[in-house]
């Protein structure tokens, strides 16, 4: 009995860990996938329905690479660091189908980079090498994803593949808006107007992973004195220093050995070796931060070992993170660029890939504010700021209000994005970014020690519907306690007619945190726009204070 025991425990393990598509050590591992490619300088990216990965770098055309399951899909990370696209082994239905599985041991031979469309192709596969059943939706072939970094309409199946939800041909670890609606995933809460659907949800936080495990990337920007907004004449100059300056990348995984990760950016200038990268261990300006990754690559292989920086909500999933500061400029990181993580899961090692969702080049900033006093004034972006601060005064009550009119934060257009203006190169068009929420805070700068304080429920209100105010503030963070405004506008082209207003009680908003202002003090202003994930799991923010004087 205790033997016929072991067997069917030992049986139920090991069909456990095949549905999961995890390789079991006393089973033999997958044959190698080789082939050519046309084009030298690629990594070859084999993942597995859960999203656990195995890559290989071809400097000149050839690989070989052992995936990490018996069927997998193959991706590309260009030379230059981005998603390639994925590579096609033959099509369905007139082409309105691509083939993109392929089993272990296949010799694929000559494969056909696409570098314009995004894709490459097999171009004698041979039948043996082919999972038919991984398939997605085409346009002669091409999977609709292909070349737009998933950024594509494309309705989930009735029944979603397990690494590809909406079905474009762009794994979901590497595509930029999964579940095919438009918004991208750094800031879709919606879908349809309903709530992200669970399925969503556990995509964007890598729920069919090994033990919940993955990475996720997003950006912010800190002001530090250099407010830019397209909106506000900011020229392309001023937005790349600030973005230089001030620009961050801030890497979050979940569930991997603790000191096991590597992060291996490839040629990206802004974590590779001799680039712009910076680790930021925490309220350090980039110009006092170590370089990265030569601060943290004790065995001297070139990738930086991920830094813990701090953990995940209370109540939420245990993220771990590192922050860097990119140091970078929009024609150096994009969306769509591919970093991968090397690790180890329960001590075996396991790799991922993930992709840059958009970057913040610019920060929501006032267009004009008012005191209900006579002060009021609108705001140019396009020069350095003048010598001193606009001034306010508090109402006969001596309770001080403002009201602002915002710009939104802008990012730039992302290639291939719905909308493109034909003939205009990407870089130089502009995105007021969208389905955003906003937080405001005020502090006293010329009081040491004196930290921002959020202004609560009942010191905030607007008169807009977009955004309008949240019943209550999200989870604990971005901004403890405080009010906060949700955005349900769409993105769209940069537009200074594009603003919201919303209004400050300032004199309450210092008082929930035992303070007052005085006259002839100096007010400083927080203005904050957060892209919290579905799932809460990921952050992007833009941030930055602006200074008044308060008049008696």
């Amino acid at each position: 009995m205790g033997d016929r025991l072991c067997r069917w425990t030992a049986l139920a393990a090991a069909l456990f860990m095949l549905g999961l598509g995890v390789p079991v050590s006393a089973m033999a591992k997958p044959k190698r996938i080789s082939g050519r490619l046309s084009e030298p300088g690629y990594t070859v990216i084999a993942l597995a329905a859960n999203g656990t990965a195995r890559t290989v770098r071809a400097p000149k055309d050839r690989f070989a690479l052992r995936p990490p399951a018996k069927s997998v899909t193959l991706q590309l990370r260009a030379p230059d660091g981005s998603y390639g696209g994925p590579i096609v082994l033959g099509g369905r239905e007139h082409g309105k189908r691509a083939v993109v599985g392929v089993w272990a041991g296949a010799k694929l031979g000559l494969i056909k980079v696409r570098a314009a469309r995004g894709y490459a192709k097999v171009s004698h596969p041979r039948k043996s090498a082919i999972d038919a059943r991984r398939q997605a939706r085409a346009r002669r072939g091409i999977p609709i994803g292909a070349g737009k970094f998933g950024l594509v309409r494309s309705k989930p199946p009735k029944h979603p593949s397990r690494s590809d939800l909406d079905f474009d041909g762009v794994p979901d670890s590497l595509d930029i808006d999964i579940d095919g609606d438009l918004v991208l995933d750094d800031y879709d809460r919606q879908t349809n107007g309903k709530r992200t659907s669970r399925r969503a949800r556990a995509a964007a936080v890598g729920g069919t992973f090994p033990d919940g495990s993955h990475m996720t990337l997003s950006t912010a920007i800190n002001g530090f004195g250099k407010i830019v907004n397209v909106n506000g004449g900011s020229t392309d100059t001023q937005i790349a220093a600030a973005q230089r300056d001030g620009g961050e990348l801030d890497v979050l995984w979940i569930g991997i050995d603790r000191n096991s990760g590597e992060l291996d950016c490839g040629t990206l200038v802004y974590c590779s070796a001799g680039g712009t990268g910076r680790l930021d261990p925490g309220n350090v300006l980039r110009s006092a931060a170590q370089p990265f990754p030569e601060c943290c690559d004790p065995d001297g292989d070139g990738f930086g070992s991920l830094t813990l920086w701090s953990g995940g909500p209370p109540g939420g999933p245990q993220v771990e993170s590192m922050h860097l500061w990119h140091g970078s400029t929009i024609d150096q990181i994009h969306a769509g660029d591919v970093l991968i993580l090397r690790a180890t899961v329960n001590g075996g090692p396991t790799e991922f890939a993930s992709s840059v969702g958009y970057v913040f080049s610019t920060l929501s900033a006032p267009a004009s504010y008012s005191d209900g006093q006579g002060d009021a004034s609108a705001f140019s972006y396009s020069s350095d700021p003048p010598a001193g601060p606009p001034n306010v005064r508090p109402g006969p009550d001596g309770r001080l209000a403002l009201t602002f009119a915002m710009w939104r934060p802008q990012r730039p257009r992302i290639a291939g994005e719905p909308g493109e203006i034909v003939g205009e190169p990407a870089d130089s068009e502009w995105i007021d970014v969208g389905n955003l929420q906003y937080g405001v805070a005020v502090d006293l700068p010329n009081r040491e020690g004196q930290a921002p304080n959020f202004c609560p429920q009942g010191t905030v209100s607007t008169a807009d519907a977009n955004p309008s105010l949240m019943p209550s503030s999200p989870w604990s963070g971005p901004y403890p306690n405080g009010a906060g405004l949700e955005d349900h506008s769409a993105d769209r082209p940069s537009n200074p007619e594009n603003t919201f207003t919303y209004s400050v009680d300032v004199t309450g908003c210092l008082a929930a945190g035992g303070l007052s202002v005085s006259p002839e003090e100096r007010l400083r202003v927080g203005f904050y726009a957060f892209a919290p994930s579905a799932t809460g799991t990921g952050l992007s923010f833009a941030a930055f204070g602006k200074e008044f004087l308060v008049q008696p």
